[in-house]
């Protein structure tokens, strides 16, 4: 890639969906500090197990997984749009820059070149599943990268190309398992670190539920906090007096004040998450459309297509039903026949 050729073979978002990976926003794969995290971070709930051991430059931050998200947009796009998806991809520092809403000058650069380094250096350990398979893997964010660097009009050099190779877990995650999820623009705005991160997981767990709850100290555990309890809690609290949080309201309530659809373990403080009126993500599905599919339905579904992330064709199918606003005779029928066609409509090869 010459300086000659850059502008021919950059990709840009403009006003595609920004789009994260599932496990991405389930666990707490990231640093909520700025300051450099340089202590290995451990997360096990007895079935997944994670690792994050620091690089040079510490642990990546959530505010560098932006650059992750931005390239999950990016091949997403390209798959949505029947284009071949390469793990290696090339774009616009300016475009990147722009779209998460970080500034231009000098600084934005040496912060990006920053990001970029603790995303290579970071080592990550995991067994969660991609592709289809579920082995102990340890990689760092991204493979390589390299930027081509241009002399502006003032004389200065600046970034003008970016390459980046992902690694094959997270490719494989996006392109075969398609374990994605459409996230607000909104959220390149939050400046607090647990705010992305209570983001990420309203996003990913509430869905079209009309509340979801998680105990305070679980819900401690998955944002990967290094705060005492106590700390958190205030923490929770500050950021759901500001209502800070895009699409979902927060806040902190007893166990019995509220009725769970799960048992609590004493009198262990809940978080409830719900969704504010104006979502415009989540389609509110119509009272005349049953559209709820069964367990049974999920699972033969699951193993016609195991290569397939289900929950998201299901996701998908609702979004389809609701457009198209026509009875649905029967939700499991009606969704298996979609999921046939979506699977024939999207080789994975």
């Amino acid at each position: 890639m010459s300086d000659k050729q850059v502008d021919f073979f950059l990709d840009q978002l403009a006003d595609a969906p920004i789009k994260d990976e599932r496990a991405l926003m389930e666990f707490p794969f990231f640093s909520l500090q700025k300051r450099p995290r340089t202590t290995p971070f451990i997360f096990d709930d007895g079935t997944v197990r994670i690792e994050i051991q620091p690089g040079p430059k510490g642990i990546a931050t959530i505010w560098d997984k932006d650059i992750l998200i931005y390239l999950t947009s990016l091949v997403n796009e390209r798959i949505e749009h029947g284009t071949d998806a390469d793990r290696t991809i090339q774009f616009s520092a300016h475009d990147f820059l722009k779209i998460t809403g970080r500034g231009t000058g000098k600084r934005a650069y040496e912060l990006f070149l920053d990001a970029l380094l603790r995303l290579r250096s970071t080592n990550i350990l995991t067994n969660v599943e991609a592709g289809g398979e579920r082995e102990r893997r340890g990689f760092g964010w991204i493979e390589d990268w390299r930027v081509v660097e241009r002399t502006n009009r003032n004389g200065e050099r600046v970034m003008g190309a970016v390459e980046v190779t992902m690694n094959r877990w997270m490719f494989n995650a996006i392109v075969k398992d398609r374990r994605v999820l459409t996230i607000n623009r909104d959220y390149f705005r939050l400046s607090k670190g647990l705010e992305r991160r209570l983001y990420e997981l309203a996003r990913k767990h509430v869905g079209r539920q009309p509340e979801w709850y998680i105990g305070v100290k679980r819900l401690a555990e998955k944002c990967g906090s290094i705060d005492t309890e106590r700390k958190f809690k205030f923490r929770i609290n500050e950021i759901s007096e500001l209502d800070t949080i895009p699409d979902y309201h927060m806040e902190i309530v007893e166990p019995s004040q509220v009725s769970t659809p799960f048992k609590t373990k004493g009198k262990q403080a809940l978080v409830r998450f719900r969704p504010k009126f104006d979502v415009v993500d989540v389609p509110v599905v119509p009272n005349h459309m049953d559209l709820n599919v069964s367990h049974a339905t999920m699972v033969k579904v699951k193993h016609k297509h195991p290569e397939y992330d289900v929950g998201y064709i299901l996701e998908t199918w609702k979004e389809w039903a609701v457009s198209k606003d026509q009875p649905v005779k029967n939700a499991n029928s009606a969704f298996t026949a979609f999921a046939k066609t979506y699977v024939e409509a999207n080789p994975l090869y």
